[in-house]
């Protein structure tokens, strides 16, 4: 269910920036640490397990097969996400906040600390 969601909102956004820019827009790679949504979404197969999923969730599968998204797995260690949506220990926070790119600087004059997303 979350994976049709992301699907949604990618290519709504990957339309709007068509729009804005004049270019015509590549398919976005949803990045998902869970095999089993992946193999369900690229198996168009009715599944025993799969149907309590009402029908409007299978979206991704149309998505898939026309190209307007790929699907792709990524190890849950590094599932970049994790950091808006999970608590996470605090080794964990900071490597997840590494992950996406924010910094923690440390000012020597007054001892502040302040993060930096870059």
């Amino acid at each position: 269910m979350a994976e049709t969601d992301a699907a949604r909102q990618a290519i709504w956004l990957q339309d709007l920036l068509s729009e804005i820019t004049g270019c015509k827009a590549e398919s976005v790679i949803i990045k998902i640490d869970n095999k089993s949504a992946i193999a369900l979404s690229k198996n168009p197969v009715f599944h025993g397990r799969s149907k309590h999923i009402h029908k409007r969730y299978h979206f991704i599968r149309e998505c898939i097969e026309k190209k307007l998204v790929d699907v792709e797995h990524v190890p849950g260690t590094e599932q970049k996400a994790d950091i808006l949506t999970k608590a996470l220990a605090r080794i964990k926070f900071k490597e997840m906040r590494s992950l996406i790119g924010v910094q923690e600087l440390v000012s020597s004059k007054l001892g502040i600390k302040e993060v930096i997303v870059g």
